[in-house]
Protein backbone atom coordinates (compact mmCIF):
# COMPACT_ATOMS: atom_id res chain seq x y z
CA UNK A 1 0.00 0.00 0.00
CA UNK A 2 2.70 2.09 0.62
CA UNK A 3 4.13 1.48 -2.91
CA UNK A 4 0.68 2.58 -4.11
CA UNK A 5 0.84 6.00 -2.24
CA UNK A 6 4.34 6.58 -3.47
CA UNK A 7 3.41 6.41 -6.85
CA UNK A 8 0.42 8.39 -6.84
CA UNK A 9 2.15 10.98 -4.85
CA UNK A 10 5.14 10.92 -7.44
CA UNK A 11 2.66 11.11 -10.23
CA UNK A 12 0.35 13.91 -8.63
CA UNK A 13 3.14 15.90 -7.86
CA UNK A 14 4.16 16.10 -11.77
CA UNK A 15 0.48 16.51 -12.36
CA UNK A 16 0.73 19.57 -10.48
CA UNK A 17 4.13 21.14 -11.84
CA UNK A 18 2.53 20.38 -15.30
CA UNK A 19 -0.64 22.43 -14.44
CA UNK A 20 1.67 25.15 -13.01
CA UNK A 21 3.80 25.72 -15.80
CA UNK A 22 0.08 25.06 -18.07
CA UNK A 23 -0.75 28.54 -16.43
CA UNK A 24 2.48 30.38 -16.36
CA UNK A 25 2.92 29.74 -20.58
CA UNK A 26 2.29 32.86 -22.33
CA UNK A 27 3.49 31.40 -25.93
CA UNK A 28 -0.27 30.19 -26.56
CA UNK A 29 -3.42 32.12 -27.46
CA UNK A 30 -6.52 32.83 -25.09
CA UNK A 31 -8.48 30.53 -27.17
CA UNK A 32 -6.65 27.39 -27.38
CA UNK A 33 -6.04 27.52 -23.20
CA UNK A 34 -9.53 27.46 -22.91
CA UNK A 35 -10.04 24.93 -25.01
CA UNK A 36 -7.57 22.86 -23.40
CA UNK A 37 -8.93 23.70 -19.91
CA UNK A 38 -12.27 22.70 -21.29
CA UNK A 39 -10.99 19.37 -21.98
CA UNK A 40 -9.00 18.58 -18.79
CA UNK A 41 -11.78 19.91 -16.51
CA UNK A 42 -14.40 17.42 -18.44
CA UNK A 43 -11.85 14.56 -17.66
CA UNK A 44 -11.73 15.27 -14.14
CA UNK A 45 -15.21 16.17 -14.03
CA UNK A 46 -15.90 12.36 -15.70
CA UNK A 47 -13.48 10.71 -13.47
CA UNK A 48 -14.61 11.80 -10.17
CA UNK A 49 -17.83 11.12 -11.54
CA UNK A 50 -17.29 7.45 -12.13
CA UNK A 51 -15.47 7.45 -9.26
CA UNK A 52 -18.09 8.07 -6.88
CA UNK A 53 -20.94 6.30 -9.09
CA UNK A 54 -18.79 3.22 -8.12
CA UNK A 55 -17.91 3.77 -4.76
CA UNK A 56 -21.81 3.90 -4.32
CA UNK A 57 -22.60 0.93 -6.03
CA UNK A 58 -20.03 -0.66 -3.90
CA UNK A 59 -21.93 0.61 -1.03
CA UNK A 60 -24.95 -0.42 -2.10
CA UNK A 61 -23.94 -3.75 -2.29
CA UNK A 62 -22.08 -4.13 1.22
CA UNK A 63 -22.61 -3.10 4.53
CA UNK A 64 -21.48 1.05 5.02
CA UNK A 65 -18.32 2.10 5.40
CA UNK A 66 -17.03 3.59 8.44
CA UNK A 67 -16.14 7.67 7.51
CA UNK A 68 -12.44 7.12 7.83
CA UNK A 69 -12.84 4.84 4.99
CA UNK A 70 -15.40 6.80 3.22
CA UNK A 71 -13.33 9.95 3.61
CA UNK A 72 -9.99 7.98 2.52
CA UNK A 73 -11.83 7.22 -0.94
CA UNK A 74 -12.88 10.71 -1.75
CA UNK A 75 -9.52 11.63 -1.48
CA UNK A 76 -7.79 9.28 -3.37
CA UNK A 77 -10.91 9.89 -6.09
CA UNK A 78 -9.69 13.73 -5.94
CA UNK A 79 -5.72 12.86 -6.07
CA UNK A 80 -6.92 10.22 -9.07
CA UNK A 81 -8.89 13.45 -10.85
CA UNK A 82 -5.89 16.19 -10.23
CA UNK A 83 -3.24 13.59 -11.88
CA UNK A 84 -6.06 13.09 -14.68
CA UNK A 85 -6.42 16.89 -15.03
CA UNK A 86 -2.65 17.43 -14.91
CA UNK A 87 -2.06 14.59 -17.27
CA UNK A 88 -4.37 16.23 -19.91
CA UNK A 89 -2.98 19.28 -19.92
CA UNK A 90 0.54 17.50 -20.46
CA UNK A 91 -0.67 15.58 -23.52
CA UNK A 92 -2.65 18.51 -25.16
CA UNK A 93 0.41 20.66 -24.52
CA UNK A 94 2.03 18.52 -27.11
CA UNK A 95 -0.76 18.16 -29.71
CA UNK A 96 -2.64 21.68 -28.82
CA UNK A 97 -5.62 21.68 -31.55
Amino acid sequence: MITIGAVLLIVLIYSIVTAVKFFKDTGLSKEVKGNMLAKAFKAAFITVTAGWFFFELFMIMRIDPSFEVYRLVILILMIISFIVFGLNLKVQNHRPD
